[in-house]
């Protein structure tokens, strides 16, 4: 289980944070503070008491940036996601330079607070049950580089880091998988997630047979084709 610190004044998002964060499996609310400095105080108080932080920038007291950069001195091995209405190219190279592992501005949906976690947790399994990693699990499981310059020009609808969190997820699967198992995965509807299966499979990337394991309707199922 993933232990999460919520830092965030607005009481609403607060609530949407905790709420989008119970759907998702293998991640737990640890606490919820309204600024930095309070953070910091829990953090005093339980210092292993979390994993993961999702952080805020504008807050009274202590703001975003100044606890980030306090926090990866003190505690370097707690992992921050920011959810934030800053936008500025500025804002989010400095988030980076501090090792936020991702960024979301407000405001967000469900699927892509949903998609972030799911990155999230897929790549600390890959560092906790690898001893030593080849190139290949190192772009395509940590930093996702995947060397296809189809990726840059996608049709309507499909975003592409959406798109980088829907491959990223496949590449990970054993085997044939249904559009729905895959959408239970990654927190996303059929619907939503059937545009980027279509696109995958007009690449080449995966391939959609039809299944008849069922009676009544087929399954249809998708393989990854480039393992």
């Amino acid at each position: 289980m993933i232990h999460v610190l919520i830092i965030e004044d607005d009481p609403m998002v607060a609530e949407i944070n905790k709420t989008f964060l119970s759907k998702i499996p293998d991640f737990t609310v640890a606490a919820i503070v309204g600024n930095g400095a309070d953070a910091w105080k829990y953090l005093e108080k339980h210092p292993q008491g979390a994993e993961l932080i999702l952080l805020d920038v504008f807050m009274p007291k202590m703001d975003g940036f100044t606890f980030l950069k306090k926090l990866k001195h003190t505690y370097p091995a707690i992992d921050v996601i920011m959810i934030t209405a800053a936008q500025s190219g500025k804002d989010v190279k400095r988030a980076l330079n501090h090792g936020v592992v991702d960024y979301i501005i407000k405001p967000f949906t469900f699927e892509r607070m949903a998609l972030a976690l799911t990155t999230y947790k897929n790549r600390l399994e890959i560092l906790n049950d690898s001893d030593a990693v080849d190139q290949s699990v190192i772009d395509k499981g940590i930093f996702r580089q995947k060397n296809d310059t189809a990726m840059t020009a996608l049709p309507k609808g499909v975003d592409k880091q959406t798109l980088v969190g829907v491959r990223t997820v496949i590449e990970r699967q054993d085997g044939t998988f249904s559009t729905k198992e895959l959408a239970a995965q990654l927190h996303i509807s059929r619907i939503s997630l059937k545009k980027y299966l279509n696109y995958l499979e007009d690449q080449g990337i995966i391939k959609g047979p039809l299944d008849y394991r069922a009676k009544g309707r087929p399954v249809l199922l998708y393989r990854y084709m480039l393992k």
